[in-house]
Order: structure tokens, then C-alpha cells, then sequence
């Protein structure tokens, strides 16, 4: 951090002295520029001279390294005025524009070296800033996620399937709008029940969600494989079964290959659990069905 130069000071003080006539706009443009800086404004009295006010205000802050970053910005920004409407509506307008385009042009020469700080600091602050927003971001996932998880574990105590299935399908519906997937609830079609739907990447996905003791069979696959092939050319379906599948159903083949991933509740789990994200598994699993023709591969094998 280079130190800032008397010199430059007090340029700075000329400056702000001739660049504005009246007090009004001299006052709002400090105001402005020192926005995060109550404290400062709090010292300032508006009903001096320009001069006086310029002065106190850079004697308070060439005092304090707390301010450094803001008399540079300051003299920087002042450094860049070209025109000067305040002084060009006054009887002696082009007097007044030629004082405050040399006292503009002495604070440059003097300030320029001091551009680079400027820079590296703005860039070292938007990099905090990002930090930070990420950081937040995924605080507020890991909330969602550990909400989801506790919804999650309770449905074991339904004893209703019905309502275990109602609100089972809701946690799901919840899990693809944390991850902006577009979810839709549950909808009936002539001579069809679907369980939900939703998107991801260029695909859409039709939903299927199971709740029940028993691993499904066989046979719900070829049904859901018809439900799929009635729709778009790019909809791909996922089955969740929280018992998991049977062997003849993670075997069975297609006549135009396998149209489905499956999520089993020790996949959920571990999403829900933050271990693996729901994004990466779905893509993962895509990818497995596309390289194998295999619907499924287990959540813990992509995390190892």
C-alpha cells in the first residue's frame, strides 16, 4: 500500500474546492462518495466554506489508514471530470472551468501512480465478495438439504401409505426446486397416473415414486418404460423405490434401450445426507445408462 503524498492531499482539497460553484451540489457529491461513511459526514459542517469543509474532511482521513482506499477512490474519480456544469452556468463560467480543469489535471498527475492499489484492491474485494456469496449459497443449501433429510427420515413413521406417499412426493418436489429443476406436482392423464415431473440439463424427466416394503418387480419397469416413450423425444424418466429394485428389474432390457434411471433410498439418502449432490448423481447415472444401458448404479459407488 503506497503511502499518499501531501502533495496530493492537498490537490485533493483544491480540487474539491473549484470543481462545484455552489455548496448544494458540492455537498451531494461528498455525500455520495462517502455513503459508507457516516461517521465521517457526521463531522463535516456543509454550512462552511467549500474549502473549509474539503479541508477538514482530508485532514480526518489522511489521519485514520481506515480511510485509505476511500481518499484514493476520491481522488481518483475527481481525477476523471471533464465537464463541469456547475461552473459553465456562471457569469464567469470559462474563468472557472479553466481553474477547475487545471486543479482536476494536478490532482491526476499527482495520482496516477496510485491507480494500480485501486484496482488491486477493487479485485481482491470482489473476490472476497464471491467468496462469500458461494459460501452463503451453500449455507443455505446444507439448511434446505438437513430440512429435507429430517421430513425425510420421519415418513418412516407414517403408517398411512397414502399419506407417506403424499408426502414423500412433496420432499421430492422440494429436493428438484432446491436445484431449480422446475419441478410439477403430480398430474393425471386420460388412462394415466404420473407421479411428477421435471428438468434438467436439455432433458425433461418423468417421475415415478415408490414407497412400499417390497422391491419392485419387473413388470413396473415395462410400464414406466411405456409411460416414457409415449412422451417427447427428450424425456428420460426417473423411478425412486425407497426398498430398492429386484434383480429382473434392473436387468431387463429394451427394445430401444433403457429409457429410465433409478434413485433407491440409499441414494436419497446420501443426497439428502450432502454427501454427493443431486446434480452430479443424476448426470452420473445418465451417463451410466448411456455408456451401459444400465439403469442403475448406486449413489455410494460414484462418491468412491
Amino acid at each position: 500500500m503506497k503511502r499518499i503524498a501531501p502533495q496530493a492531499y492537498e490537490a485533493l482539497v483544491d480540487a474539491l474546492s473549484v470543481v462545484f460553484w455552489n455548496k448544494a451540489p458540492f455537498a451531494r457529491h461528498l455525500r455520495l462518495a462517502l455513503h459508507e461513511h457516516p461517521e465521517l459526514l457526521a463531522q463535516l459542517d456543509f454550512t462552511q466554506y467549500k474549502r473549509t469543509v474539503a479541508g477538514v474532511l482530508v485532514q480526518l482521513m489522511a489521519g485514520d489508514s481506515r480511510y485509505h482506499q476511500t481518499v484514493l477512490q476520491m481522488m481518483l474519480d475527481l481525477a476523471e471530470f471533464t465537464t463541469f456544469p456547475n461552473l459553465a452556468g456562471q457569469v464567469d463560467g470559462a474563468h472557472l472551468i479553466a481553474r477547475a480543469e487545471a486543479a482536476v489535471a494536478q490532482l491526476k498527475a499527482l495520482t496516477d501512480r496510485y491507480r494500480h492499489d485501486i484496482d488491486a484492491a477493487a479485485r481482491l474485494q470482489a473476490q472476497r465478495r464471491s467468496a462469500e456469496i458461494v459460501d452463503a449459497a451453500r449455507q443455505r443449501e446444507a439448511a434446505a438439504l438437513a430440512d429435507l433429510q429430517t421430513q425425510f427420515v420421519t415418513l418412516e413413521q407414517f403408517t398411512d401409505r397414502q399419506e407417506r406417499g403424499r408426502r414423500f412426493e412433496g420432499v421430492l418436489y422440494r429436493l428438484f426446486d432446491l436445484y431449480d429443476m422446475q419441478p410439477r406436482m403430480a398430474y393425471k392423464l386420460p388412462h394415466e397416473q404420473i407421479d411428477g415431473s421435471f428438468s434438467f440439463d436439455s432433458d425433461d424427466f418423468l417421475l415415478e415414486a415408490k414407497w412400499c416394503r417390497e422391491r419392485i418387480e419387473r413388470s413396473e419397469a415395462d410400464i414406466f418404460a411405456a409411460k416414457i416413450q409415449r412422451k417427447g423425444r427428450n424425456t428420460l424418466g426417473l423411478y425412486v423405490s425407497i426398498s430398492g429394485f429386484t434383480e429382473g428389474f434392473l436387468q431387463v432390457t429394451h427394445p430401444s434401450g433403457c429409457p429410465f434411471i433409478t434413485f433407491d433410498g440409499d441414494d436419497l439418502f446420501l443426497i439428502l445426507d450432502g454427501r454427493i449432490a443431486l446434480p452430479e448423481v443424476i448426470r452420473r447415472k445418465r451417463r451410466h445408462l448411456n455408456d451401459t444401458g444400465n439403469c442403475h448404479i448406486p449413489a455410494r459407488a460414484l462418491i468412491a
